[in-house]
């Protein structure tokens, strides 16, 4: 051979795996698929329970909410306090019985 010729050994390294070797690069392509796999159902899974731990702050934030304004709805709803402000800050006082109005049909 002379200096200008180059042997194709990329040629041959890459003929040399795929003809003798078949089973050794099905198994490795498999490895690494099953590797890139794991790798990103473990992303996926870290993110869900990321997810799933922002969902739990904020139902535990709309429970606290919602005890708060049934406590709220109490309190406002009680007769007593309705009275306080009716006769406080509204002026109103309750109708004598010589007042009444009675009619019938």
């Amino acid at each position: 051979m002379e200096n200008s010729e180059r042997y194709p050994l990329q040629h041959l390294l890459v003929e040399d795996i795929f003809s003798a070797n078949k089973l050794i690069v099905v198994l490795l392509i498999l490895i690494l698929l099953s590797a890139f796999g794991t790798i990103w159902m473990t992303h996926q899974t870290r993110g869900l329970i990321s997810e799933n731990g922002q969902l739990v702050v904020q139902h535990q934030a709309l429970e606290n909410e919602y005890r708060n304004l049934q406590l709220q709805e109490a309190t406002e709803s009680d007769n007593t306090r309705v009275e306080s402000i009716a006769i406080g800050t509204l002026n109103m006082k309750r109708v004598e019985p010589e007042q009444e109005v009675v009619i019938v049909e």
